[in-house]
Order: C-alpha cells, then structure tokens, then sequence
C-alpha cells in the first residue's frame, strides 16, 4: 500500500487543472514548454513551474532534442501512482 503522504501530495498536485491537462497532452506527445504554453494559454512562466512539480513527483521526464527540451510521461511511475490509487478505492 502506498503511504498516505505521499498519496495526498500526489492528489494535491492533481488539483490543479492545468497540470491534469498538462498531463492529458502528453499522454500522446512529447512537448516543449513553448508548445504547452501554446496549447494551454497561460504563461510560460507558469507552464514552467506546473512542469518542475510534474517532475519532482517523477510524473513527467524530459528528453533533449537539438536546442529543445521536450516533456514526456514517466510511464513506469505513471503506472505505480495508478496502482495506488486502485488500491485506496478498492472495496472489499
């Protein structure tokens, strides 16, 4: 079972909306910050720090491509923030 803390920051940094968004665009593409800044209309600065925590939770990783950094899933922790929350819901 995942410690509650941890669930509980997870929760709180998925109560924001454009981080879930973030996260719904990236479920099929890799995306530079210029490019979220775009798609979600706000402010790059923003789109940056709503990046940095997807990333200290481990949810996002970035690839270099040339001059850019691209955004992506982080499937393999994805998976396990998944797996936990099953097992909060899961009624016996």
């Amino acid at each position: 079972m995942a410690n509650a803390a941890r669930l509980a920051e997870i929760f709180n940094i998925l109560s924001v909306e454009p981080r879930v968004r973030i996260l719904q665009l990236l479920r099929k593409n890799a995306y530079c910050v210029t490019e979220l800044t775009s798609k979600l209309g706000v402010s790059r600065p923003a789109t940056s720090q709503h990046l940095r925590l997807l990333r200290n939770t481990g949810m996002v990783k970035t690839i270099k491509r040339g001059l850019f950094v691209y955004y992506l899933l982080e499937k393999k922790q994805i998976s396990r923030i998944q797996k936990a929350v099953n097992e909060l819901f899961m009624v016996k």
